[in-house]
């Protein structure tokens, strides 16, 4: 009796591109929908196999899904947006956002925009198409934890893209029930893939481990006494001659409760001409600073002996030592970051928005900005820790 040739797994479903061992496609259900969903899906995003915006075009017949950076030359894309009878609105979060339920303006069927990627990508997106960031926006503020077990969420409230498309679509369909079932396929990918990872893949898939938290222990024990700081110096160039380095700004937060601290430190060295322009401060306030001890005296009283000040690298920190003014214990979060980022980033603004962080500066100037910055990475590690618990998952996988 001639037997069945043997099921190669690396073979792969032409309609979900997943193997056949993995497919999804016999648990997908079609969900008509008055709402139009438009995704635009940045190129990186396309060749990630647990990717979810193909599951939901395919789920939905009302759909279209367009890849690239720059879609101002789409036509698709173009008749989408310029539609009369269901006006755009952007999936994402800003300045502006509302709740699909509270989108007055609509009086009848929109269409919606959803920008799949990596919470980076989605911002590159957005950066290289100006006419999205004019559309109207859409929040959602999701009551349950992402179900996207198989891939790291950058926050505990983000969800994958099928996910933030099934929750607008409950909102604007008035029938959650029934546009949830897109859902269907996504579950059996992620049981799939958990399946596989802790049976190792039949020998092929790499082996399972603990992933640890990404923050150290010492800030993720004592999260009240975390101190955010960051300081800006009057430095000159080594080859200028000018004085030594002297910190002018100095400006902290503490998560646990928002409180923050503020100082303009009147420099004792001439200024580097460069400095004004360059810390976006203006040389009249730096001139009209406070005095390094009223400083110090100020900066003791915010902080306490117990407190642990997080900055980004030691040159700022130990300016201000040099000027007498200790710090305390202190942690570099550029290590741990860059641990937990594999080094794909370096400078802070990039690693922030790695992390998916949400620029808001924090005070005046580049310290203020690198401050919010700095806030976005230390939150972006902290949620990741309580999202990854310890949790095993298989070894490679993004």
């Amino acid at each position: 009796m001639p037997q069945d040739p043997p099921r190669d797994p690396r073979l792969l479903c032409t309609t979900c591109l997943r193997p056949r061992s993995a497919c999804y496609c016999g648990v997908i259900e079609r969900v008509e929908t008055r709402t139009r969903v438009l995704i635009l899906q940045h190129p990186r995003e396309r060749r990630v196999p647990v990717n979810t915006a193909r599951i939901a075009h395919l789920a939905l017949p009302n759909s279209e899904l367009r890849i690239g950076i720059d879609f101002s030359a789409d036509a698709v894309v173009r008749r989408a947006l310029e539609d009369p009878a269901r006006p755009a609105r952007l999936l994402f979060p800003g300045d502006g956002a509302m709740a699909p339920r509270d989108d007055e303006a609509a009086t009848g069927p929109v269409t919606v925009v959803v920008l799949d990627g990596t919470w980076s990508q989605a911002s590159k997106l957005l950066q290289a198409n100006p006419f999205l960031g004019a559309l109207r926006r859409y929040a959602i503020a999701p009551e349950e934890p992402s179900g996207y077990r198989i891939r790291r969420q950058p926050r505990p409230h983000c969800l994958s893209t099928i996910e933030a498309i099934a929750e607008v679509l409950g909102e604007l369909e008035g029938d959650r029930g029934r546009t949830g079932r897109i859902l269907e396929p996504f579950r059996r990918m992620v049981e799939t893939q958990l399946a596989c990872a802790g049976e190792g893949g039949a020998g092929r898939s790499h082996p399972v481990h603990v992933e640890e938290p990404p923050l150290p222990a010492s800030l993720r024990g004592r999260p009240g006494a975390v101190v955010l700081a960051c300081g800006e110096a009057n430095a000159w160039a080594r080859n200028a001659g000018g004085p030594p380095p002297e910190i002018i700004h100095w400006v902290a937060i503490r998560p646990a409760t928002g409180a923050r601290f503020e100082a303009v430190i009147q420099p004792k060295g001439q200024l580097a001409p460069s400095c004004p322009h360059h810390l976006g401060l203006d040389p009249t306030e730096l001139a009209r600073g406070e005095p390094i001890d009223s400083f110090a005296q100020r900066w003791r009283a915010f902080v306490t002996p117990g407190d642990i000040v997080v900055t980004w690298g030691g040159f700022a920190s130990d300016v201000l030592e040099r000027q007498g003014v200790g710090l305390g214990e202190r942690v570099d979060l550029r290590i741990p970051a860059l641990r937990y980022l594999r080094d794909r980033a370096g400078a802070l603004e990039v690693c922030a928005r790695e992390l998916a962080a949400i620029d808001v500066s924090l005070g005046k100037g580049r310290a203020g900005r690198r401050l919010g910055w700095l806030r976005g990475v230390y939150e972006g590690l902290e949620a990741r820790g309580r999202v990854s618990g310890g949790k095993p998952h298989a070894k490679g996988e993004p």
